[in-house]
């Protein structure tokens, strides 16, 4: 039942239409099941962190990967992922690229002020030497967004598909409660050094109270990811961080260089499917009690894109 150095490879794009498929000559989708036996013995390892989103990104490789006769396995970790590249003890690595700029180089990414996504791939690519190769970074950007309601836009005169900087945000951001991740740096200083913007209370929580907080209006504004699910779902207002005062980075997969040549194809299709709608699609299938584990995000996702074949078993 269906459940409720950059390296470029080149290869059959996987979004089409079936009579796009044939017409171009690529094949229908394979099957994709996770390995046994010997094909488990033989399997990559595929590390990635502890994060609900990145386990769900590192499966859809996972499994695109194994239904390519490249068999591979997740392996989550408690450990950075440029902890794990400079081990060199795992043939792919998923993190997210300022992590790995940050754990590879801390110089290098000390000296960047407010990065740019190439930027961090920079940094990254650099650091690698000759043990590993940075395979396509996805082409989501995982920013934020300063996140408001309807209401609040239209007592403050905010335009409803602005900016961080607009004017109108500045001139009532110091009545203005907001709320932010704890995963990001200090936003005081960066609000008010970038912005402008020093609000009547800052407070700090995980991404789901703010939002909760939010819609009950107990917070006039709070940061969320761009991919947030509920953005859209509760219909809010997202103020773009365009002077990116917080992070804006990519997923990055890091493959040993003892296996780079054999990448299939299908790694790049995937790093350019997988952008910020594929990624909110995927948030909004492991979100809540009711969410897919990451495995089954991943499964239903690679079917509904065309990257593998629907399981027999969905019925």
């Amino acid at each position: 039942m269906a459940p409720s150095r950059v390296r470029r490879v080149t290869g059959c794009t996987a979004i089409t239409a079936a009579a796009v498929l044939v017409a171009t000559g690529c094949s229908p989708p394979p099957s994709a099941e996770e390995p046994t036996g010997s094909a488990a013995e033989r399997a990559w390892t595929i590390a990635v962190g502890e994060h609900p989103l990145d386990q769900t990104i590192a499966n859809v490789y996972a499994l695109a990967l194994s239904s390519r006769d490249t068999p591979a396995v997740v392996d989550a970790s408690d450990r950075g992922p440029g902890e794990l590249v400079l081990e060199d003890q795992t043939d792919l690595v998923l993190g997210r690229s300022e992590t790995f700029a940050r754990q590879l180089d801390p110089e290098a990414f000390a000296e960047l002020e407010q990065p740019s996504p190439a930027e961090l791939l920079g940094v990254i690519e650099e650091s690698l030497g000759e043990q590993a190769e940075l395979l396509e970074p996805t082409s989501a950007v995982l920013g934020s967004s300063l996140v408001i309601t309807s209401i609040t836009a239209e007592l403050n005169e905010i335009t409803t598909e602005g900016e961080v900087e607009d004017s109108a945000f500045a001139e009532a951001c110091d009545e203005l409660r907001i709320g932010a991740r704890l995963d990001l740096p200090a936003p005081e200083p960066l609000l008010a050094e970038v912005y402008d913007c020093e609000p009547a209370e800052i407070v700090l929580a995980e991404e789901a109270d703010l939002l909760d907080a939010l819609i009950t209006a107990q917070l006039d504004a709070v940061i969320l990811t761009t991919t947030q699910p509920g953005i859209e779902e509760q219909g809010l207002i997202a103020l773009s961080d365009t002077e990116r005062a917080f992070p804006q980075e990519q997923f990055v997969p890091v493959v040993s260089a003892e296996i780079a040549e054999e990448v299939p194809g299908v790694a790049v299709e995937l790093a350019q499917a997988l952008n910020e709608d594929a990624l909110v699609t995927l948030r909004r299938l492991i979100d809540g009690d009711q969410g897919l584990s990451p495995q089954e995000a991943a499964e239903y996702w690679l079917v509904q894109e065309g990257f593998v074949a629907e399981p027999e078993d969905w019925g």
